[in-house]
């Protein structure tokens, strides 16, 4: 029985080590207005997804402003990297790839951070334009 017992307590640690669940439908909106859709399948410990991005702007402290609807389909997520409850990935547009990283706060809230290069943020800087803060996205309940 005791053998059994830790077993258990083995099979249930080795679930928790394998990362925060972060399978589902994420959105993040502003006035009413669904401007990220992040859909996430997890199988087999591997992470995939499809990502939909509106247009975005900021104030001076990095705060949304005003954001688009997304115009484009849905674009896969590649370079998926799991840590905890921290999930890394790029997505491309155009010739551009972009990194992003999506911290699940808990099983419905999540922030999704876009990771700028050293040199963009300079860029952005000269035209006074600050990074986005995070967004705040939350987990769709299936109807």
């Amino acid at each position: 029985m005791k053998i059994l017992a830790v077993i258990v307590a083995v099979v249930c640690l080795a679930g928790q080590a394998s990362g925060t669940p972060v399978a589902g439908t994420w959105r993040a909106q502003f006035d009413g207005r669904t401007f990220v859709t992040l859909e996430l399948e997890s199988a087999n410990g591997t992470v995939t997804g499809l990502i939909s991005l509106g247009d975005i702007e900021v104030d001076k402290q990095g705060a949304l402003s005003r954001v688009s609807e997304p115009k484009r389909k849905p674009t896969p997520i590649f370079d998926v990297s799991q840590t905890g409850s921290t999930l890394r990935f790029a997505v491309k547009d155009g010739n551009d790839t972009d990194q992003f990283e999506l911290r699940v706060l808990d099983a419905g809230r999540a922030e999704l951070r876009m990771l700028l290069a050293d040199q963009v943020v300079k860029e952005l800087a000269a035209e006074g334009v600050p990074v986005p803060k995070p967004f705040a996205l939350t987990r769709q309940v299936k109807d």
